[in-house]
């Protein structure tokens, strides 16, 4: 017998689901083998409440330890159901660190991964010689001086249209020309820098992040953030657990 929330009705139902995730226990979003994965725990929970195996698509990978607040995904199923009794069935089964806040029908053309219009990245950086125990899951401790200045100057750098190829792990077509805007803000011994696009390579966000440390360091000069910008490769990669898919617009 089906659950009370489950209608008899015979269509694909196509579903949006908007969600917050902690990431620090997960190998990302993307599923994988042997490894706990978010959309590897959302495909088994929702599997278990259709009795059906159920494919979750998300807007965007995720890194090993990178978090959420926002992030949007979509499944089908051939069943309909009220929204309301999946989110709470979703909500009293997942682990604490995985929160659906929305559920949601929609078009069966929308596509999480395609229909999205913009991400913002928030990376935060805890910018003391103390550790905050409290901020230290969620932001990348650096005990040594920045110049705030230097940091904003390469991130005008960085803002705008650029060939990121440099700046990121290359897979097969993916386009590497894009156009991000940033937000930077220093307030107090915390910094957050803000990254706004369509969608982002892999690494970029946390490439660009390290650069604009380098920078504000003084270890990176301007001229050399030029020259990487015009395809010197830079490796060097900011750690995963500062870094925040903060905003999905759709």
């Amino acid at each position: 017998m089906l659950p009370s929330f489950f209608s008899e009705k015979r269509k694909e139902i196509n579903c949006i689901l908007r969600l917050a995730f902690v990431g620090t226990n997960y190998a990302g979003w993307q599923k994988q083998p042997n490894v706990p994965t978010v959309q590897g725990i959302l495909e088994e929970k929702l599997s278990v409440i259709f009795k059906n195996p159920v494919k979750v698509i998300g807007c965007c990978r995720t890194d090993a330890g990178v978090h959420a607040e926002d992030y949007v995904a979509n499944f089908k199923v051939p069943k309909d159901f009220e929204e309301s009794k999946l989110l709470k069935a979703l909500n009293s089964t997942l682990p604490k660190d995985i929160g659906v806040y929305e559920v949601k029908k929609t078009t069966e053309s929308f596509n999480a991964r395609y229909n999205v219009r913009e991400k913002v990245y928030l990376y935060r950086i805890w910018n003391s010689p103390v550790r905050n125990p409290f901020l230290a899951p969620y932001v990348w401790h650096f005990p040594r001086k920045l110049d705030p200045i230097l940091m904003e100057k390469a991130l005008r750098l960085i803002k705008g249209r650029h060939d990121f190829s440099s700046f990121c792990k290359l897979e097969e077509n993916k386009n590497t020309i894009l156009e991000i805007d940033v937000d930077f803000k220093y307030k107090g011994q915390l910094i957050e820098i803000r990254f706004r696009g369509k969608y982002f390579l892999r690494h970029m966000v946390r490439r660009l992040t390290a650069a604009v440390i380098k920078t504000g360091e003084g270890k990176l000069s301007l001229h050399q953030l030029e020259n990487h910008l015009r395809g010197v490769p830079f490796t060097q990669t900011a750690p995963a657990h500062g870094l925040t898919l903060e905003r999905v617009t759709l």
